[in-house]
């Protein structure tokens, strides 16, 4: 057998054990939201539409500092393969996520304080400033957590972190029960105990992780400026394209609130779906951004490409199971959300859009992590930026609004965008890997951008 096939399926088995914990953990964090989804749909209808808004408003806050925190692990990994220490980068994210977090929820709170120019309906909009002052309160404790947990993962070490998230998960939704609909003698809060009860949840995720890690890992508690400056560097335009892609699904989803209350609905049950799914590939986005930088820090060439390869086929597969599954049996996903048969008849017209989009959304989020494992994360953020902001959102409100397709239409457009980025992406790849194979043949360190 050819030495490079067993090398990819070597590390094909070894990725996908590795990525096992981390998809759990994924699927786990964004059935935080979907749970309080679900509890939120046997309360009432408008408080799921207000939710849905408020969830994908403070999305693009939640995702940039997410995913700034994702270079802690790529870079702990180069360490590792590199043979550096990497001791002083767990206190060193710590700082970074405490800075990042609080001016985070400072920008969140002017948008409240200015949310009266989205001219939602006077309930609405209180649901949804309601939410957005209760839950703003978890960005900086989500931030400490995802540091820990990627620093971990870079030492191999991913059990812990990512079964807290599936026990939080259910400690999660039986507060927001308690809290929404007022039990053992707490009064009914609404929307309000949904927020209460996600910033708790992860206020004591955060605790228990960094327990965790403080007796389980030699740690330094050092802060050092140079590694703060690396993370920065490589995370901000992590950070920036998270954020351009997170912003147009909250475009779309603010223009989908102004339209009938059975869109809004709709829209907001399928965005969950679709958000659930990419947990996976997000997942591979995570464990190929470790594994790649590894292999990048050892200046091993047929490494990077095996585990790219590897990171690809396990993404590509489950994304593409996923498009069969909502072209054919959309009807059965959405009861899981609700009853309504409106709903769901509104919702299946959206979700064969996401159908379409499943294989390359997944492809472009797992080169993300790839490239980022190569340090190459300035041109990504760019191609982002053009495939939504030039390609998807335009064709998406042309469709919408001129054509009379209205949520439909801006689904057709993010299906769009989001395939223009997953071809434009492994075009980079490929450019990049012939370079950087050649350079590390002629014993040369290859120039990050």
């Amino acid at each position: 057998m050819c030495p490079m096939l067993e090398e990819y399926k070597r590390d094909l088995k070894g990725l996908f054990l590795f990525a096992l914990p981390l998809i759990a953990g994924q699927v786990g964090q964004m059935l935080f939201g979907t749970g309080d989804m679900m509890v939120a749909g046997r309360y009432s209808t408008t408080v799921v539409a207000a939710l849905g808004v408020a969830n994908a408003m403070m999305g693009p806050f939640v995702m940039i500092g997410l995913s700034i925190t994702y270079a802690v692990g790529s870079l702990t990994a180069k360490a590792r393969g590199e043979d550096k220490g990497s001791k002083s980068m767990l206190a060193t994210s710590l700082g970074m996520s405490v800075i990042i977090g609080t001016f985070l929820q400072l920008i969140l709170q002017i948008l409240i304080m200015n949310l009266d120019l989205l001219k939602f309906d006077a309930e609405r909009g209180e649901l949804i400033a309601t939410y957005l002052q209760w839950c703003g309160w978890s960005i900086t404790p989500m931030l400490i957590f995802q540091s820990v947990k990627e620093y971990l993962q870079a030492h191999d070490d991913t059990f812990f972190a990512n079964g807290s998230i599936l026990g939080f998960l259910i400690f999660n939704v039986g507060l927001n029960i308690v809290l929404m609909f007022g039990m053992f003698g707490i009064p009914e809060l609404g929307i309000k105990g949904a927020a209460i009860a996600t910033t708790i949840s992860r206020l004591l995720m955060a605790v228990a992780l960094i327990f965790y890690a403080a007796k389980k890992m030699d740690i330094s508690w050092n802060f050092e400026a140079k590694a703060f400056k690396e993370m920065i560097v490589l995370g901000i335009p992590i950070g920036l394209g998270t954020f351009v892609e997170v912003m147009v699904f909250t475009i779309v989803t603010v223009l989908v609130g102004k339209m009938t209350t059975v869109a809004s609905a709709s829209h907001n049950i399928v965005l969950n779906l679709a958000s659930l799914t990419f947990m996976v590939p997000l997942a591979m986005n995570s464990a190929a951004g470790v594994k790649v930088a590894y292999e990048f820090g050892k200046r091993s060439a047929k490494g990077v490409l095996t585990q790219t390869l590897a990171a690809l086929t396990i993404s590509g597969s489950f994304m593409l199971m996923t498009a069969l599954i909502y072209f054919f049996a959309p009807t059965l996903l959405l009861k899981v959300f609700t009853d309504d048969k409106e709903l769901i008849t509104y919702a299946s017209g959206l979700i064969i859009f996401v159908a379409m989009f499943q294989l390359p959304d997944g492809i472009q989020v797992t080169l993300w992590g790839v490239l980022r494992g190569l340090g190459k994360t300035k041109t990504p953020m760019l191609i982002t930026l053009l495939g939504n902001w030039m390609i998807g959102l335009p064709l998406g409100y042309y469709l919408a609004f001129h054509r009379g397709m209205e949520a439909a239409g801006l689904w057709a457009g993010l299906a769009a965008g989001l395939s223009s980025i997953g071809v434009a992406l492994s075009i980079l790849f490929s450019t990049h890997y012939k370079g950087l194979a050649a350079k590390f043949a002629e014993h040369q360190d290859p120039v990050n951008s």
